[in-house]
């Protein structure tokens, strides 16, 4: 999540003094755990897509 999370950042271009949040449903996604590991558990079982949704917030100042 970790590579997926700077990736969509720099894309983004999202500022270094926000942080990103991601969410399946009302879950929060840890950062320590593989994006494949997730698809595998969370992926939409009606048309294999896994849906995430992302929150930022200014975390310094």
């Amino acid at each position: 999540m970790i590579q997926f999370r700077d990736t969509l950042k720099n894309t983004l271009q999202i500022s270094p003094k926000q942080s990103l949040y991601f969410h399946i449903g009302n879950q929060l996604l840890p950062e320590d755990v593989k994006l494949i590991d997730i698809y595998e558990k969370k992926k939409d079982p009606e048309d294999g897509f896994l849906y995430i949704t992302y929150s930022d917030l200014e975390v310094f100042g």
